[in-house]
């Protein structure tokens, strides 16, 4: 996933879009817009690279052909047919190795307009492949690709550069020469218990100097989800001067441990992370704030509630209300959208308020079976067989569902005396606006600083309701998505944390 969104990503971005004479201003791209597909990759500093930034791609796990795995670039260049392009980057690999590279469509069929194969020693070298446009191109149709399906060894690439017409090595050597970077990304394993690393990328902010700079860290939804989900607020933060961090949950992705996604234990990862960033030479840990999606607007409230250092909190789509309440109103607006009955669905959410109370209270062995065999019952007077019933408890009965189900949400978030930005969607099927809404405002009625915001035509990961791709397995749109919204949250951000 962090490889597609960092593809769509590089293709929404103004990037410096050159005109067709090469006295134009040219400008190389950072290294966090190479997109990596097939293998994994990780951000590293290396000085010998210009802007200090690098990207590490490891073989593949099994050797393929040479398309199997590699890593792309989209061309921020517009061509007609018959004008030269030039396509300039560094590489390098742990041992001598021979790879192609190409200009070619960034859609299949992936025809190529220019290729070549190019030696990489373990020092780093600058390569450029120039090509003639077959046809009328424009700007993120093309995509400089390094293939590296056969390399067996692991390669390095530094910043490109993308020039119209044939590159003038000299004006190429002082692109590079005085690069640099948005930003420099970097990435860590942060220690959390008990022994389990989480896989985080932080990203700073080097054309504002060397810090210390302000942090945002971000913090996903449920399920196993990974770093990469947030890329226009990224960049946002990034141009504003404000380094950013997020991380694999635990046992997702690169991050080691059992996955478990419950919320105590979610909360002491999030804070494992605060006290790294606040460990930091680079990072002003009085100027950290949180950014969270769903369970990670949960989750960062909770945070400042203990830690009252921590500068600002920002939740998107954060269910609200008394303990069970949120729970409940989802299970009950599930119900519905699956046509169940007004009193059967009124009796279900009756019977499933004592069971939950029995699992997360430790109630006795036999509470908890009485209490479980008439949420079944329920259930199946509802219409649903033996075993949907019996499925159905058995979801609600897991670690990650209680720990949702015991958490007094408004409580929490009438204890933070920190700025809170709270954000709901218009169109959110998943977190009830009309309900979490006004009990994030009734909670926040004490703090000096909070703001509460309904944003209309949104889906719940905050992309237009309409033309958004929640719930698909690759999503070619990015979480938070819609300029209104990255501007307003950006802004928020901003005037809390700069100086």
């Amino acid at each position: 996933m962090k490889a597609v969104l960092r593809a769509v990503l590089a293709l929404l971005l103004s990037l410096p879009f050159a005109a067709p004479a090469l006295a134009q201003h040219i400008e190389p791209i950072e290294v966090a817009r190479w997109a990596v597909y097939g293998t994994r990759h990780a951000y590293l500093r290396d000085a010998g690279v210009p802007g200090g930034g690098a990207l590490r791609v490891a073989p593949p796990a099994r050797p393929g052909e040479d398309w199997s795995s590699g890593a792309g670039m989209p061309v921020p260049l517009a061509r007609k047919a018959g004008e030269r392009l030039s396509a300039t980057f560094w590489a390098r690999a742990a041992r001598p190795i021979a790879v192609p590279v190409a200009l070619r469509d960034s859609t299949a069929p992936y025809r190529a307009f220019a290729s070549s194969q190019i030696r990489l020693t373990t020092r780093w070298q600058r390569f450029t492949l120039t090509g003639v446009a077959p046809a009328d191109l424009e700007a993120g149709s093309q995509r400089l690709t390094v293939q590296l399906g056969k390399a067996g060894t692991e390669v390095a690439l530094g910043p490109a550069l993308f020039a119209p017409g044939t590159a003038d090595a000299a004006r190429v050597s002082r692109a590079f020469a005085g690069f640099r970077p948005v930003q420099l990304a970097e990435d860590f394993p942060i220690l959390t218990e008990p022994g389990v690393k989480l896989a985080a990328t932080l990203r700073l902010p080097r054309r504002h100097g060397d810090g210390p700079f302000p942090v945002v860290l971000l913090l996903n939804g449920s399920g196993p989800s990974l770093r990469g989900i947030f890329p226009l607020v990224q960049d946002r933060l990034l141009a504003d001067g404000i380094a950013t961090l997020d991380y694999d949950k635990r046992g997702a992705g690169e991050s080691t441990g059992a996955f478990l996604d419950t919320l105590p234990l979610l909360e002491r990862d999030a804070a494992a992370v605060i006290g790294w960033l606040r460990r930091r030479g680079d990072i002003d840990g009085t100027r950290i704030a949180v950014f969270g999606l769903s369970q990670g607007g949960v989750i960062g409230p909770a945070l400042a509630a203990r830690d009252p250092s921590i500068a600002a909190v920002v939740m998107l789509a954060g269910p609200v209300g008394a303990r069970g309440e949120p729970f409940l109103e989802g299970l009950r607006s599930n119900l519905a959208k699956g046509a169940v009955a007004p009193d059967a669905t009124a009796r279900i959410v009756a019977a499933a308020r004592p069971f939950l109370d029995a699992r997360v209270g430790k109630a006795s062995p036999a509470v908890a079976e009485a209490a479980r065999w008439r949420l079944i019952e329920a259930f199946g007077a509802a219409g649903f067989s033996s075993e949907q019933a019996g499925g159905a408890v058995e979801v609600m009965d897991d670690a990650a569902m209680l720990s949702m189900y015991d958490v007094t949400t408004d409580a929490t978030l009438a204890a933070v005396r920190v700025p809170v930005l709270a954000l709901y969607a218009g169109e959110d099927e998943t977190v009830s606006t009309p309900l979490s809404m006004p009990a994030a405002q009734a909670a926040l009625r004490g703090n000096r600083d909070a703001t509460v915001i309904v944003v209309p035509g949104m889906n719940h990961i905050f992309q237009d309701a309409k033309t958004g791709d929640l719930g698909k397995a690759e999503r070619k749109i990015p979480a938070v998505s819609e300029p209104q919204v990255v501007t307003l949250v950006g802004d928020w951000i901003a005037a809390r944390l700069r100086r």
